[in-house]
């Protein structure tokens, strides 16, 4: 990935936040009945995640780490290679859970489960973001 790709996937992982953050003020209720909210949050979680994972492979590829075979794994090399904390490693693993469970199996989305996702995750998402971001951009 080039520098430039780099900053495109952070630019990306920023708005997507903002997006979710925005999207976390609306009642439950209201997130149950509008399919845009719902559809807005799906797509912009899954956006958080391939961001965090994208980066997170770029700079395991640039330690010369070993290349992980899925999202979870990116995020447990991640923590236990140091680079990011090992207490964030089983939310990490969960979040990466999470998307592929909404890309892979659409037609059973919970969306109580969803929203209650973003209500209890985007903060802890908007830290691994700063976090990941701050570490990638501080290492050579």
């Amino acid at each position: 990935m080039s520098d430039s790709e780099l900053k495109s996937r952070v630019l990306f992982l920023q708005e997507a936040l903002r997006k979710l953050g925005e999207i976390a003020l609306a009642k439950k209720e209201d997130f149950l009945a509008k399919y845009t909210l719902r559809d807005s949050a799906l797509r912009n979680f899954q956006v958080v995640i391939e961001c965090l994972t994208d980066i997170g492979n770029y700079m395991l590829r640039r330690g010369k780490q070993k290349t992980p075979e899925t999202r979870a794994e990116v995020f447990q090399l991640l923590c236990r290679a140091g680079h990011l904390p090992a207490e964030l490693e089983n939310d990490l693993v969960e979040m990466a859970r999470f998307r592929n469970l909404h890309v892979h199996t659409y037609s059973a989305v919970n969306l109580s489960y969803m929203c209650e996702t973003l209500q209890r995750r985007l903060t802890f998402l908007k830290k691994v973001a700063a976090l990941i971001t701050r570490v990638c951009s501080s290492r050579p």
